[in-house]
């Protein structure tokens, strides 16, 4: 069996197989090495020749995470003609992937390949599966919180090896209230209560490999700066990070007042009398006006004066940080809606480094 994320090369591919082949094992007699160097395709095919004489009977090479091969076609056009090229019928190939290659007929030339597909999970094999990574002394709390992990995420994501990733990384946040002397382990309710927040977190965090943190460390870890290993946005990603604030907080009908005539960082004070009406809960704004702030905030502020390029390349790190959030469908592109899901201590933390006064906006 060859992992193909592991064996990165063809030549650590070549290896491994004969190794494993020819019963090799490696010690501190041969140097910890393997079978025998290997680093061309013939010398690959004469090592699997030299097995099928030795040992007899059928030999079969498992590829596992064989996606990989698509982008590897020679070594997988070699390894689709080692029946042909070892002349023997006892070789055999299987490739074990999540999904079949792309174009996968025109990559292996139409090669006869018989493909086996299987279900996935169930949600009541996928708790089996993740009750065996109970931690040691939480048994019975991992034991309730799987059901209501997998219910939460079975529907987003099936894939064994994220959940298992997101799961772990989700049950500290569950029993932190517990940890914390906020909630007693026996009292179900409460628990569930105050973890719904951290299940619907976890949601959002398939396949985004950020640490399982709350808002608030978050926000923590962001004023500590590289000391504390936290968020390292460049200048345009801030100004942008406050832009989207002040947006989905401050009504589009005073950007006018508040951001039109800015000057060293604060409004007239006559338009702010007048402006200081925003939401008391987050709303979504448009691509378009989020720009808009920023270019006004920036005008008068650290940095201004430079094209709008780097905005517009920031926000997608934004959305990949999950400080931002696309609001409107996938489909629709000419009218782009974003939400802000960056706690206040971040934003706070990120005025203070801009030497922005941000309560002038959101005051009264």
């Amino acid at each position: 069996i060859l992992d193909c994320v592991t064996c990165s090369t063809a030549r650590s591919l070549f290896e491994s197989a004969l190794t494993q082949l020819h019963r090799h094992v490696p010690s501190a007699s041969n140097g910890y090495t393997g079978w025998a160097p290997c680093d061309s395709a013939p010398a690959f095919v004469a090592g699997l020749q030299q097995a099928v004489s030795e040992y007899g009977g059928r030999l079969v090479l498992v590829f596992d995470n064989a996606a990989g091969l698509a982008e590897r076609k020679e070594v997988l056009t070699l390894l689709l003609s080692l029946h042909t090229l070892c002349g023997s019928a006892a070789v055999s190939i299987v490739f074990v992937a999540e999904a079949l290659w792309p174009e996968a007929h025109e990559l292996t030339a139409f090669a006869p390949l018989a493909t086996v597909r299987f279900g996935g999970y169930s949600k009541a094999q996928l708790e089996a599966i993740l009750a065996v990574d109970a931690p040691k002394g939480c048994e019975a709390a991992w034991r309730d919180f799987l059901p209501l992990f997998v219910s939460y995420s079975y529907e987003i994501c099936r894939d064994l090896h994220e959940l298992r990733y997101l799961c772990r990384g989700a049950f500290g946040e569950w029993m932190r209230p517990v940890h914390d002397g906020l909630i007693d382990a026996g009292d179900k309710g409460a628990l569930l209560r105050a973890g719904k927040v951290c299940l619907q977190e976890a949601r959002k965090r398939v396949y985004a490999r950020e640490a399982p943190l709350t808002r608030k460390a978050e926000a923590a870890r962001a004023v500590d700066g590289a000391d504390g290993g936290g968020l390292a946005l460049p200048t345009s990603a801030k100004w942008l990070l406050l832009s989207a604030y002040l947006a989905s907080r401050c009504r589009p009908g005073m950007d006018s007042a508040l951001f039109a005539s800015r000057q060293k960082g604060a409004p007239s004070s006559r338009r702010a009398k007048r402006a200081r009406a925003t939401y008391d809960e987050p709303h979504a704004f448009t691509m378009q006006r989020l720009l808009a702030i920023c270019a006004a905030l920036r005008h008068a502020g650290v940095g201004g004066g430079q094209p709008m390029a780097p905005e517009l390349t920031q926000v997608a790190s934004l959305l990949r940080l999950r400080l931002l959030h696309r609001a409107s469908r996938a489909e629709e592109l000419d009218a782009v809606r974003l939400s802000c899901a960056a706690p206040l201590e971040l934003v706070d933390a990120t005025a203070r480094e801009l030497q922005f006064d941000l309560e002038v906006y959101l005051a009264g």
